[in-house]
């Protein structure tokens, strides 16, 4: 097998790029002997999660509404620097932080545009590109390397410099979103094309663009070589195919903003904060954790099934908590109705119910404040009442219900987080009428506890499985019913498609 075609949407080609600059011999010999800046973007973000384990903030960003901000400012880092294995935050320090840079250093920024030679800019949406712009100089001027991973539907047509001369964030009478101007940058431009090459010794052309649906926007590839480098590109397509493509960036900032928001003030020319576009309003809902927000780890499998009619806000009932905190003052005592939940930086935690209860009010009392049209408590234990003036959905008693009608009368199989768990949770179903054979295996845990569990699982008499915890994921389900073979129930995904029945408007 010498040549290959393969077609990549834009999000599986921003992890092919990620995975190409980091096998860059630029940047790996940077890692060891200098220092590595990454300016945050979404394909920066994938290439933070590779070097950091996390992704970074995004700030502006194109949506269908046009050049948009977040709803929300946060203080998760949107531009780190990593030396000698660390990293920290140079948000309010990058000016200085650059100009300290030399020949054994690396920058990494994104574009919003390239042309067909290679020229590439990025969008400024506040006055000089904030500390962004004012850094630039510093980018060429001290010797560091510089590379910009683009994907290829960045390409426009004409010459960027010419562009650039034509266009500026003043003088624009209307615009979609934030008017922006272009900052050109320079340096070694890294699109799918030089990804490939990166990842295997082939060569690579791009013989089409675009698609339909989900392949909106992406490229088609040819690769060809010798067998051993073909295939090993085959094994990194196969698995960016198989894994779970979707915008990096922190979970908050990618909330895009909705007039009037806290970039309002700074922004010129948006059309809807000038009244002059009619915004097309999305539904905020509240999602109320019973650990820390935001859940990283469970949003983005209820954003796939809400779609962009609906906007999420997150609240954790322990947000203003530190794990010490916790762990002293609201762990369960013999007797107390036991919830395990996990914390910002991943920790599980268990926690006595009742210490919960005036948290999570709390944490109700502040979204509705906020605007939301509901709330939707991220948990599937049992709560009683809680004061509200608009909906509030308690999965419980809904979940128990769609199980038990599925089920009718079957035996249930059932994963549970906790041992201490195991007698309340069982208590809970045969309330309910439902026959359940339970194993443990924590989602905040070693993954392979969940894959023992299904093992486990598979000899059981049982008709279905229900994976009693909202920390259980979209991948966790689809390897137990591999395992199992058996229909499996995620909740997440089923509270998430009960929002979107009532929230979601429906074409005819």
């Amino acid at each position: 097998m010498n040549r290959v075609q393969f077609t990549l949407t834009v999000e599986e080609g921003k992890q092919l790029i990620a995975r190409g600059v980091a096998q860059h011999p630029l940047l790996k010999n940077a890692l060891i002997n200098g220092k590595v800046v990454l300016k945050g973007g979404t394909t920066v973000s994938k290439i933070a999660e590779i070097l950091i384990g996390r992704p970074l903030r995004i700030s502006g960003r194109i949506t269908e509404r046009g050049t948009v901000a977040g709803l929300i400012d946060t203080s998760d880092p949107h531009s780190v620097l990593i030396e000698k294995g660390d990293w920290r935050n140079i948000d309010d320090t990058i000016v200085e932080e650059v100009q300290q840079l030399g020949p054994r250093d690396v920058i990494v920024s994104g574009a919003n545009a390239i042309d067909g030679n290679k020229k590439a800019a990025l969008m400024a949406g506040s006055a000089g590109g904030g500390n962004v712009g004012k850094s630039l100089s510093s980018w060429y001027c001290e010797g560091a390397h510089v590379l910009i991973p683009v994907g290829l539907e960045k390409l426009v047509p004409g010459n960027l410099e010419e562009i650039i001369k034509e266009t500026g964030r003043k003088g624009k009478d209307l615009s979609w979103g934030m008017s922006v101007g272009l900052m050109p940058i320079y340096g070694e431009v890294i699109t799918e094309i030089e990804a490939v090459k990166h990842l295997a010794a082939v060569e690579c052309h791009a013989i089409g663009a675009g698609g339909i649906g989900e392949a909106q926007g992406s490229v088609t590839l040819e690769a060809w070589g010798q067998e051993e480098e073909v295939l090993k590109l085959i094994q990194v397509i196969s698995e960016i195919k198989e894994g779970v493509n979707e915008v990096s960036g922190t979970r908050q900032s990618l909330v895009q903003c909705q007039t009037p928001c806290q970039g309002c003030g700074r922004h010129i020319g948006c059309g809807y904060k000038l009244n002059m576009i009619k915004e097309k309003k999305r539904v905020k809902i509240g999602a109320i954790t019973i650990g820390q927000s935001p859940r990283d780890d469970m949003v983005p499998d209820i954003e796939r099934v809400l779609g962009q009619h609906i906007m999420i806000i997150q609240k954790g009932a322990l947000d203003d908590f530190t794990y010490e905190q916790v762990v002293h003052s609201f762990s369960p005592k013999e007797g107390d109705e036991v919830l395990v939940t996990r914390m910002r930086d991943g920790r599980q935690v268990k926690i006595a119910e009742h210490h919960l209860l005036p948290l999570l009010q709390n944490a109700i009392d502040q979204l509705e404040r906020h605007g939301v049209e509901a709330n939707l408590l991220l948990c599937t234990g049992r709560f009683p009442e809680f004061r509200h003036s608009n909906l509030l959905l308690k999965p419980q008693d809904l979940l128990h219900s769609v199980t038990a009608q599925v089920a009718a009368g079957q035996p249930v199989g059932l994963l549970i987080p906790d041992e201490d768990q195991r007698e309340q949770i069982a208590a809970w179903w045969n309330r309910s009428g439902v026959k359940v054979e339970v194993e443990v295996a924590s989602p905040y845990q070693d993954f392979r506890h969940i894959e023992d569990a299904a093992e486990r699982l598979k000899t059981k008499a049982v008709s279905l499985i229900f994976m009693d915890c909202m920390g259980y994921t979209v991948k966790m389900k689809n390897r137990v019913k591999e395992i199992t073979g058996k229909p499996v129930m995620l909740p997440r995904t089923l509270a998430a498609r009960v929002v979107a029945e009532l929230f979601n408007p429906v074409t005819a």
